[in-house]
């Protein structure tokens, strides 16, 4: 079988990118693959890429040209809108194709578009529109609220144009039909991302150090690594515990400078790192303070290698997986107190933090590649 991703960038910049080249090292065994973007990564960063095909315009008649001409080149099967990149409803819902099938996968949570409306004013430096759309918001005229059937419309199409559409998580489904105003949920399928790394032995948690990890994109509007920051320098006596950063992005150097105004020396800022499997083998915690989330990443990645999440409660997808271990290991959203006394309680208790990591182990089972590869094989037919 031809199969072509279509995505925003490639080969990698973040997230969805990284998850495309690991289900593509188990779909590559059996089918023939191929990718398609608008953004080119320079390939003296991400290695060659020798299927990998660009629009040559931003244009949207181009694009349509481009890919129903691609599509047929190619002799392509089945197209996987990777996102989805809402831009791609204008060209997918303009093609009618006659034996090529088109899948679309949603990497966030359903509904996430109205949960980061909420917090547009955050995000603002200009003081003057800030206070504006802080009022927007509060006043309930900003677009969000007076045009929700807009954003919803999108998805419609999305889902009419779409002979399957792929939510993260089993309860995504009923997520999607709410947040979107969908009635027929027949085309809606659940298949959870793969990770990269292999379940390790339970001799890993003997192997663990006094760490704290965040992995993952250093951008404000959802990561609020700032709050993390904030929790970690509260807790008072941190016995000697390190928190490391692993991760590139725009937040990078206000991030620095938070940290240098806290005058801590226990917050390591690693940057971006080829492999991260060796920070996950000694981390003990995974922490997140994200606004929003869908199924992290990191998260997933992390239970192969026994680590303890710890996040605020704002995914449905990320409690389908952490309650698993503990529910208490979700936090009421946005309480840094009640995040930093549980942070504190799970770094002074050993036998604790080890039996939620075998239990860690466990559970990332599921999310091995094989085992997401399967249900892969599943949705392809």
């Amino acid at each position: 079988m031809n199969i072509l991703f279509l995505l925003h960038s490639y080969p990698k910049i973040g997230g969805i990118e990284m998850v495309t080249s690991t289900i593509s090292t188990y779909l590559e065994r059996n089918h023939k693959l191929f990718y398609l973007a608008r953004i080119a990564v320079p390939f003296n960063q991400c290695g060659e890429c020798n299927s990998c095909y660009y629009f040559p315009s931003s244009n949207v008649k181009d694009e349509i040209s481009y890919l129903r001409k691609l599509v047929k080149q190619l002799s392509i099967d089945v197209i996987i809108n990777q996102g989805p990149f809402m831009h791609y409803n204008k060209v997918l819902g303009k093609i009618k194709f006659e034996r090529t099938r088109i899948i679309s996968f949603l990497h966030f949570m359903p509904g996430f578009d109205f949960e980061r409306a909420k917090h547009a004013w955050k995000y603002e430096h200009n003081p003057v529109k800030r206070l504006f759309k802080r009022f927007k918001i509060w006043a309930g005229i900003d677009s969000a609220h007076l045009f929700p059937d807009k954003i919803r419309s999108r998805y419609r199409e999305l889902y009419s144009f779409s002979d399957k559409v792929v939510v993260l998580s089993p309860s995504y489904i009923r997520t999607f039909m709410s947040a979107y105003h969908q009635q027929d949920s027949s085309k809606l399928v659940y298949i959870p991302n793969p990770s990269r790394f292999a379940i390790k032995s339970k001799d890993v948690i003997k192997e663990k150090k006094r760490v704290v990890i965040f992995v993952g994109r250093l951008e404000f509007e959802s990561k609020r690594l700032d709050r993390l920051v904030s929790i970690w320098h509260s807790i008072g006596n941190r016995m000697g515990w390190r928190l490391k950063i692993i991760g590139d992005g725009p937040y990078m150097a206000d991030l620095k400078s938070l940290i240098g105004r806290m005058q801590t020396d226990d917050i390591e800022l690693v940057g971006q790192v080829t492999d991260v499997s060796s920070y996950y083998s000694e981390a003990a915690i995974v922490a997140l303070t994200s606004s929003f989330e869908g199924l992290s990443l990191c998260f997933i990645e992390a239970l192969q290698f026994g680590c303890v999440p710890l996040s605020f409660d704002v995914s449905i997808g990320n409690r389908d997986i952490v309650s698993q271990l503990s529910p208490d290991l979700l936090i009421k959203p946005f309480d840094e107190q009640a995040y930093a006394s549980r942070l504190s309680e799970l770094m002074n208790d050993r036998p604790q933090r080890e039996a939620l990591a075998a239990k860690a182990l466990e559970v990332g089972e599921q999310y091995e590649l094989g085992k997401v590869g399967g249900l892969w094989d599943k949705l392809l037919g």
